[in-house]
C-alpha cells in the first residue's frame, strides 16, 4: 500500500510534510516530558523532605533542651545529693530514705517526657544502674566495655545497638531506643570532679508516629545515624544491617533539589541526606524511583504526542485512501479465492466505470472455475468409490472359495455336524455380507471377526482367540471386512492342522485423548522370516488390482482399502510376533463415526443385475 502511495509526486510531498511534522513533536515531547517529569520527581520528594526536616527537628530540639530536662535534678540539693551519694558510694548500698528520694527523682523526670522510657547511670568506678519506669525500681546490671567513648560535659547520641552493648543482662524498656547522654559532677574545692554519666532513654516510637501523621504511602526508608553512621532509627528496622556510608558514597546519575538518583542491587533510589552540624548526625531516606508515578500532565503529554503523529497518518491515508481502494478490494478478492475459497464473489459496485467492468469479469470467472473444480471433484470421488467397492467385493469370492474348501475336509473326514454348523455360520456371514453399505462400526467388524474365527476354527482342534475392543473405540467406524481378511490369513497361512495351542489375539485399542484406534491382529502359527517379511511389504507397495499373484491378495486388499480411505498412514505394519514366532499385523486409524465416513462416500454405485440385497 505504501508502495503504490509513494507512486504519485504529490503522495510523496505530502509524506515527506508528515514524518517532518511527527520528527518535531517527538523531539518537542521528549524535551517537555522530561522538564514535567522533573517537576513531578521535585513535588514529590518535597513532602519526604519535610518528613526528614520534622525527624531532624525532634531530635534536634530534644537535645538542645536536654540541659533543662535534668533542672529538676539539680534545682532540688536533695535530689542532686542523693544522685552524689549513689555515684560515690563504693558499693552501691544506699539508705532507704536516698534510695526513696532518687526513685522519686527518676520517676519525675521520665514523667516529663513521653517518649522517656527509662534511665542509665553509670559511675566512673564502671558501676551500672537502669531505671525501670514499669516497676519504679534501680536495678544494678553488669557493665561491659564497649567501643563507645563517653565525652565528659557533651550531650552524646548513643545508638540502639550500643546501649545494648553497655550490658549483657539489660531488658531494653522498648523494641528500639536510643539515649541521649549527660555528665552528672560536683564541685570539689575550686574545679569541677566528673562523677559520671545519666542516659535517658528515648522510644524510636517518635520517629515512627512523624511518617505516620504525613499520611504518604510507606514506600520510602528513613534512616536517623551518627556522624559514626551507626543507626539511631530506622523505619524499616534495619538496625543492624543497614549500609549507609556505602550507600550514600554511590555515584549519583542525577539530582533533583538535594536528593540523588542512584541504583543499588539492579534498584533506582532517590537518597537525600540531611546532616545536622550542631549534634553530629544524619537525617536520610531511600525512594524507590519506580513508585514515582507519572503525574496526569505526563500522561497526558505522552497521549498528545502518540495521538498527534496517528492523526496525521489517517489524514494522509484518508486523502489517498479513495483512488486505491477498489484496486485493494481486487487484490484483495484474488487472495481469497487463491486460497481455495471459491464461493467468494466480489460485491456488485454501483458505479458504472472500468472497476465495474472487472469485477463482472472476475466473478464470471470464479463461477466457471468452481464448476469446472466440482466437476473435477466429482469424478475423483466417484471414481474413488467404485475402487473402493471393487476391492470390497472382490475378497469375497476368495472368502468364499477358502470356506468351502474347509466345509469340503470336514464332510471328506465324515464330520457332518461340524460341516452342518460351518454352513450355518457361513450363511450368516454371507447375509451380512450382502448389505451394501461400506462402513460399519467397530464393534460389528468385531463380531463378524468372531464368527469367522469361529468357521475357521474347525480346521484345528486346539484353537483360542481374544477380541478385545476398548469401549470407546466400539462406535466408531472402519471399512466393512477389514479384520476378517486378516484373521483368514493367519489361519490360511499361519496354522498347520496340526498345531497345538494355537491362538489368535485381535485388539482395538483408543485410550482416553488418544488421536488415533490402533488395531492388533497377531498369531503364533508359523515363524515368518525377516525376507519373507521384505517381500510382503513390497507387495504392499503395489496397487491391488495390477497384482496376479495368488498369494498376498488378501493383505494387499485391506493395505489399499485402509489407505484410500484413510490415506497413506494408515496402511498395514507387519513384523513377527514379540517372542519371534507368528505373525502380527498393526495399523492405526482416526476416530471417525460410521456415518461420517458414508457421507464422504455418498452415492454408492448401483448393484449389479440379479444380485439380491
Amino acid at each position: 500500500m505504501i508502495r503504490k502511495l509513494m507512486q504519485s509526486y504529490y503522495a510523496k510531498i505530502s509524506l515527506a510534510c508528515i514524518c517532518i511534522v511527527i520528527l518535531i513533536t517527538g523531539v518537542f515531547t521528549y524535551l517537555c516530558y522530561g522538564l514535567i517529569s522533573r517537576q513531578n520527581v521535585s513535588e514529590h520528594l518535597g513532602n519526604y523532605n519535610i518528613l526528614a526536616n520534622n525527624q531532624s527537628a525532634a531530635l534536634s530540639s530534644r537535645m538542645a533542651s536536654f540541659s533543662d530536662f535534668f533542672h529538676p535534678v539539680f534545682n532540688n540539693p536533695q535530689a542532686y545529693e542523693a544522685l552524689c551519694e549513689l555515684y560515690l558510694s563504693p558499693n552501691g548500698s544506699l539508705p532507704n530514705e536516698t534510695t526513696d528520694v532518687l526513685l522519686d527523682t527518676m520517676n519525675a523526670l521520665c514523667a516529663s517526657d513521653p517518649y522517656c522510657c527509662g534511665m542509665l547511670l553509670l559511675t566512673r568506678t564502671g558501676r551500672l544502674y537502669q531505671y525501670d519506669t514499669q516497676y519504679v525500681s534501680l536495678i544494678p546490671l553488669n557493665f561491659v566495655r564497649t567501643t563507645f567513648r563517653f565525652t565528659p560535659y557533651q550531650i552524646q547520641i548513643i545508638t540502639d545497638s550500643q546501649i545494648s552493648e553497655l550490658s549483657d543482662d539489660m531488658d531494653l524498656p522498648a523494641s528500639h531506643v536510643y539515649g541521649l547522654s549527660g555528665t552528672l559532677f560536683r564541685y570539689n574545692a575550686d574545679r569541677l570532679e566528673n562523677l559520671g554519666y545519666m542516659i535517658a532513654l528515648y522510644s524510636t516510637e517518635e520517629f515512627s508516629n512523624i511518617l505516620a501523621s504525613s499520611n504518604l504511602e510507606n514506600t520510602a526508608e528513613f534512616t536517623i545515624a551518627d556522624s559514626a553512621f551507626s543507626v539511631i532509627y530506622s523505619s524499616d528496622d534495619n538496625y543492624g544491617d543497614a549500609d549507609i556510608e556505602n550507600l550514600l558514597a554511590q555515584p549519583f546519575r542525577d539530582t533533583i533539589n538535594n536528593a540523588r538518583l542512584i541504583s543499588d542491587a539492579g534498584e533506582d533510589y532517590y537518597i537525600s541526606s540531611l546532616y545536622q552540624n550542631s549534634y553530629g548526625y544524619y537525617t536520610i531516606y531511600a525512594l524507590p524511583a519506580e513508585n514515582i508515578l507519572p503525574s496526569t500532565a505526563q500522561v497526558s503529554l505522552l497521549l498528545l504526542g502518540l495521538l498527534l503523529p496517528l492523526l496525521c497518518i489517517l489524514l494522509y491515508s484518508t486523502v489517498f485512501r479513495s483512488s486505491g481502494r477498489k484496486v485493494r478490494n481486487i487484490l484483495k478478492s484474488m487472495e481469497i479465492v487463491g486460497r481455495n475459497n471459491l464461493s467468494y464473489r466480489m460485491p456488485t459496485p454501483r458505479s458504472n466505470d472500468e472497476f465495474a467492468s472487472i469485477t463482472h469479469s472476475f466473478n464470471h470467472m470464479c463461477d466457471e472455475l468452481q464448476k469446472n473444480v466440482e466437476n473435477v471433484y466429482l469424478f475423483e470421488i466417484s471414481q474413488r468409490k467404485s475402487e473402493l467397492y471393487a476391492m470390497q467385493t472382490s475378497i469375497n469370492p476368495h472368502f468364499l472359495y477358502n470356506a468351502l474348501e474347509q466345509i469340503r475336509v470336514q464332510a471328506l473326514n465324515g464330520h457332518g455336524d461340524k460341516a452342518a454348523h460351518m454352513l450355518l455360520l457361513l450363511s450368516k456371514m454371507y447375509r451380512y455380507q450382502t448389505r451394501r453399505n461400506l462402513f460399519i462400526s467397530i464393534a460389528e467388524e468385531c463380531a463378524q471377526t468372531e464368527n469367522l474365527i469361529n468357521l475357521y476354527s474347525y480346521r484345528i482342534s486346539d484353537c483360542e482367540y481374544e477380541i478385545l475392543a476398548d469401549a470407546g473405540a466400539k462406535k466408531y467406524g472402519i471399512p466393512k471386512n477389514i479384520l476378517q481378511p486378516l484373521v483368514e490369513n493367519s489361519f490360511v497361512h499361519g496354522f498347520s492342522p496340526e498345531q497345538e495351542n494355537a491362538l489368535i489375539t485381535v485388539t482395538a485399542v483408543f485410550p482416553e485423548g488418544a488421536e488415533q484406534i490402533c488395531f492388533t491382529v497377531e498369531d503364533n502359527g508359523r515363524s515368518v522370516t525377516q525376507e519373507g517379511l521384505e517381500q510382503i511389504r513390497e507387495k504392499l507397495r503395489q496397487p491391488v488390482m495390477n497384482r496376479d499373484e495368488e498369494n498376498g491378495f488378501a493383505l494387499s486388499n485391506v493395505n489399499n482399502r485402509l489407505r484410500l480411505v484413510f490415506g497413506e498412514c494408515a496402511c498395514l505394519q507387519l513384523s513377527a510376533g514379540e517372542d519371534g514366532t507368528g505373525f502380527r499385523v498393526c495399523f492405526s486409524i482416526p476416530p471417525v463415526l460410521p456415518e461420517d465416513l458414508a457421507a464422504s462416500y455418498s452415492g454408492s454405485p448401483a448393484a449389479p443385475s440379479g444380485e439380491h440385497s
